[in-house]
């Protein structure tokens, strides 16, 4: 069997990695701690979970590298476009398509048309926005013009955040949920409208609130970087130079964003995914290159494309099960097929065997959905 031609397996494998975590791997992890006398408290499972507010664990990383994917797949997506005779403004016109589906989508399957549920942002319009604004920049302007206008975004954003506080606070407490200008303006201006995420006293802020949006479109550039490299690299670089290249821009961007979070003294900026504070970019930015580049060695230069079914499956439909899961309450129907069968285990592995099976019963969908070649495309 030979590999087909015309696609990079990378991305796809790297995206059903990235989208593991969401379908249940996260659990079976935190409960394979459990389950080894480590308990939840533990370094591992609280890998798991987001920190509340300031901090970086493995779970903060899902996000942005879901975004950044989406963006390395566009300078591959627009050449097939352009050589089928679609014009840059067609694809202009379909990315806006696109990022209507999926913010109705978004609120569709979080059901935020419910009452008082009602909120206007979600992952799903987070992705659509930060792609869409990306690609219409990708579209207009050389790369260089591009990196000025990321460069642009991030610093504007830090100098807001840092030198504005929030409406009766003072600079001391800018890094602070209540003093911080961007959780302010979303308490003030989405809440009214309707619920925000978490929504309450203690942490007034949304997590895929209006300011913050910004840094996420550079999070979405910094894919399309990425591929573009890729793509010119292809004929004219080797292999081991194109990881050397990919690996010290992760390490570059990694070493810039440690600068914003520790180095600048009372400017310094926290690694904060609340807030897609500039630092939280650059570094999981970094850490998506080089996953990435280690992904793209393996699987497009090296030929291990066949090994990555299991990540392939997933990757190809991750819309899909994303959307699935709360819309047809998969964890109750797990339960409902798999709960006698894990209570037969003593507790202490009880909740590993649910988390697993569930986890397997989600892939199992998927590759049903892979093996008739039906894909959710957005």
């Amino acid at each position: 069997m030979e590999k087909p031609e015309g696609r990079l397996d990378s991305i796809d494998a790297l995206r059903g990695f990235d989208m593991l975590f969401i379908m249940g791997l996260s659990p079976v992890i935190e409960q394979l701690c459990v389950a080894l006398g480590f308990g939840r408290g533990c370094w591992l499972a609280q890998q798991m979970h987001h920190p509340a507010w300031i901090g970086l664990t493995q779970h903060d990383t899902i996000f942005p590298l879901f975004i950044f994917i989406a963006g390395l797949s566009f300078p591959f997506s627009m050449s097939k476009q352009l050589e089928r005779g679609r014009t840059k403004s067609q694809i202009a016109w379909r990315s806006l398509r696109r990022l209507a589906s999926l913010v109705l989508l978004g609120m569709v399957c979080e059901r935020y048309f419910m009452g008082e549920s009602l909120r206007f942002g979600s992952v799903l319009a987070r992705i659509g926005i930060s792609w869409a604004c990306a690609s219409w920049m990708f579209l207009s302007f050389r790369a260089k013009t591009r990196a000025a206008i990321a460069a642009g975004i991030l610093l504007g954003y830090w100098a807001i955040n840092v030198f504005v506080p929030a409406s009766g606070f003072t600079s001391a407490d800018v890094f602070t949920p209540k003093g911080n200008i961007s959780c302010w303006l979303d308490w003030t201006l989405l809440r009214p409208l309707g619920r925000i995420s978490p929504g309450t006293p203690e942490l007034p802020f949304d997590n895929q609130g209006l300011l913050s949006t910004l840094p996420a479109i550079v999070t979405a550039m910094l894919g399309m970087f990425t591929g573009e490299f890729v793509r010119w690299a292809k004929d004219r670089v080797s292999a081991a130079r194109q990881t050397a290249v990919l690996f010290a821009a992760a390490a570059a961007l990694v070493a810039v964003g440690c600068f914003i979070a520790f180095g600048c003294g009372r400017w310094s900026f926290p690694i904060s995914k609340p807030l897609w504070s500039p630092s939280f970019t650059l570094i999981v930015g970094g850490y998506s290159v080089a996953l990435f580049a280690l992904f793209h060695w393996l699987i497009d230069l090296k030929g291990w494309w066949r090994n990555t079914l299991l990540f392939r499956v997933v990757g190809l439909n991750a819309i899909t099960i994303y959307v699935a899961q709360p819309l047809f309450g998969l964890g109750k129907t797990s339960k409902m097929l798999f709960g006698r069968f894990a209570g037969l285990f003593p507790d202490r592995l009880s909740g590993l065997a649910m988390a697993l099976c569930y986890l397997a019963m989600c892939w199992a969908m998927l590759w049903f959905l892979h093996k008739r070649k039906i894909y959710l495309k957005v």
